[in-house]
């Protein structure tokens, strides 16, 4: 068992957005994203893993493929492995989102 504390990983930087990892092992991840206003993540994808974010703070938008979708606290979004995403804060709050990247195909 792991116990840790999400407010430990909400941690902001001028710079850019930033990635704190909170509990990691060999099956999956969980970290926090963390956006000040107007801050991205360039579109990506994850090959053989699956993601689940939940937006715990602040709103935005969210590029999945060729689509935008506007996500805000209390959302909860899943994605397959070839999804390719991104995100942009739009707002004029910080975002924070909570997300569980999972390997597929391991037992």
């Amino acid at each position: 068992m792991e116990k840790r504390l999400l407010k430990d990983a909400q941690q902001f930087n001028e710079e850019r957005f930033t990635k704190v990892d909170i509990i990691k092992n060999r099956r999956s991840s969980s970290f926090l994203l963390n956006f000040l206003p107007e801050q991205h993540m360039r579109p990506h994808n994850h090959p053989n893993r699956e993601l689940y974010m939940h937006v715990l703070e602040g709103k935005g938008t969210l590029f999945v493929d060729d689509d935008e979708l506007e996500i805000s606290q209390g959302d909860v979004i899943f994605f397959e492995e070839d999804e390719k995403i991104g995100f942009t804060n739009t707002g004029t709050e910080n975002v924070t989102i909570f997300a569980t990247l999972t390997k597929m195909g391991e037992k």
